[in-house]
């Protein structure tokens, strides 16, 4: 029974590195995928892994310690604690940590109101102009209107207002900030 406390205690601790590399890293990040368009799998991955291995081995250690069951009933016992922690683990991500990872830009629908800007192509009240923003670490550029009558150059710096059909309605920063 030495070896099989052992082996669960190994578990445990290893699940719990492995959990903490993933909280590192990242969900997304801890799996090299050959298909970077599509959003990691809530059941192959290393936080599922470490949820089973943390939870096999906390059920495990303590049966091997202080029960008199034979190994194979510890070690089905503990298959079914590791079970149930990768069954929570995986409905943890598929509800939570990977939804909307399929598409990381903000839609129409989501808020970005207030967001600073620099103009890349003049907005004119005629014509669209073009702006730039960081978005989670990456540089979106978007056709954008103007809320004034006003010229905006290129280079200034803008606050979106809102996005409507693809569009970003901005107004100056100057404009924003005398009203602050």
């Amino acid at each position: 029974m030495t070896i099989l406390k052992i082996f669960f205690l190994a578990a445990f601790i290893g699940g719990l590195v492995l959990a903490v590399f993933a909280m590192l890293h990242g969900v997304e990040h801890t799996r090299r995928r050959r298909n970077r368009s599509r959003k990691p799998s809530p059941f192959f991955n290393l936080p599922a892994v470490a949820a089973f291995a943390v939870g096999f081995g906390a059920v495990g250690y303590p049966l091997a310690s202080s029960t008199r069951l034979p190994a194979w009933g510890i070690i089905l016992i503990a298959i079914s604690g590791g079970a149930l922690a990768i069954t929570g683990m995986i409905t943890l991500l598929a509800r939570w940590a990977l939804r909307g990872l399929s598409n990381p830009l903000p839609s129409e629908g989501q808020e970005i109101q207030g967001q600073l800007a620099v103009v890349t192509r003049d907005i004119t009240p005629v014509r669209e102009g073009e702006i730039s923003y960081d978005h989670f670490g990456s540089r979106e550029l978007v056709p954008a209107r103007s809320l004034g009558t006003t010229v905006i150059p290129t280079g200034s710096e803008v606050v979106i207002d809102r996005i409507e059909d693809g569009v970003a309605y901005v107004e100056e920063w100057a404009v924003v900030e005398q009203r602050l």
